[in-house]
């Protein structure tokens, strides 16, 4: 990641300013992760972000011609481009929740609420899913933005010692998942072993 990082900054160094494209940037990192294939790591990611058509050299007019791009890169160095994406051993099961319930109108609130909802039933449903749901909503103008944050393990010990007798009460949490974004759930800086949307 350093590494596209130091590369992006040259570029928009060399280039008068313009940054690197989303496009360049994903093949950086799968020609990286190509040529270190035989290493033995386990990598699945996404890069997104916005790019321009490549029509017209004034700046402003680009910037109102740009067009969201999101990539999906492994350790085989595979490079796919795509309008959605999950990554993580619960993908599947979060995939099932955004291809049933994902429309092309969607408000920014409902794309989070319904983000929120597949990570969640891909931990409940996923053993090596879990730990943290950071939700980030990506713009043209504001770039990044954090807008959600939740300890899984504190939401899923809650549910356990509310059943009765201490028995784990799993429809419960699932109801709960279902339901959209928990309300009132404290920001943090934590990293998340979990799935990313």
């Amino acid at each position: 990641i350093r590494k596209i990082q130091s590369e992006a900054l040259l570029h928009e160094l060399c280039e008068n300013g313009r940054r690197m494209s989303v496009a360049r940037a994903s093949r950086l990192l799968s020609n990286a992760l190509y040529i270190n294939r035989s290493l033995g790591l386990s990598v699945g990611t996404m890069i997104m972000g916005f790019d321009d058509d490549g029509s017209g050299a004034d700046t402003a007019a680009r910037r109102r011609r740009l067009l969201p791009r999101i990539f999906y890169v492994d350790n085989t160095g595979v490079r796919i481009e795509g309008d959605m994406f999950s990554a993580g051993s619960g993908s599947t099961f979060a995939l099932g929740i955004l291809d049933t319930e994902r429309r092309p109108d969607m408000k920014k609130e409902e794309a989070v609420a319904l983000g929120i909802k597949a990570i969640r039933h891909a931990t409940f449903r996923d053993a090596y899913s879990g730990g943290f749901i950071n939700v980030y909503v990506l713009t043209q103008d504001d770039g990044w933005q954090k807008v959600f944050s939740e300890d899984l393990a504190s939401h899923q010990h809650q549910q356990q010692h509310t059943a009765a007798g201490g028995v784990t009460n799993a429809s419960s949490a699932m109801e709960d998942a279902e339901a959209g974004p928990k309300r009132g759930s404290g920001e943090g800086t934590h990293e998340h072993d979990g799935q990313d949307l």
